[in-house]
C-alpha cells in the first residue's frame, strides 16, 4: 500500500464529502491555496501538525486521512462479523430464558 497515493485520495474524498472547494480548505488551515493542490496532486506531503489542522478543518480523525479502501473493507466486514456473532449469542440467549419458562 502508497500512504501517499491512500493519503491524496482521502484527502480529496473527504475535501468533497465535506462540500468544500481547495481555496475553502486553504483558507480553514491557514494555507495557500497552491499549498493544497500540491498535496492533492502528491508532489508535496503535509507535516503532522498540518495533517491535525486538515482534519479540523474537514471534520474527521485524522487517521481517516490514512485508511486504504481494503481497510475500510475489512473494518466493514469485521463489524458485521461482530454483529452477527451478537444476535447469535442473543438469540441463543432468548432461546434458553423461554425454553425455562
Amino acid at each position: 500500500m502508497d500512504l501517499g497515493k491512500v493519503f491524496v485520495h482521502n484527502m480529496k474524498k473527504y475535501r468533497k464529502l465535506a462540500g468544500l472547494s481547495q481555496e475553502k480548505l486553504a483558507s480553514l488551515c491557514g494555507a495557500s491555496h497552491s499549498f493544497i493542490r500540491q498535496l492533492e496532486c502528491g508532489s508535496k506531503y503535509p507535516s503532522f501538525t498540518f495533517i491535525g489542522k486538515l482534519a479540523s478543518a474537514l471534520q474527521i480523525p485524522a487517521s481517516f486521512l490514512f485508511f486504504g479502501t481494503d481497510d475500510e473493507k475489512n473494518q466493514l466486514k469485521q463489524k458485521e462479523r461482530i454483529e452477527t456473532e451478537l444476535v447469535e449469542k442473543i438469540a441463543r440467549t432468548v432461546h434458553s430464558a423461554l425454553s425455562r419458562l
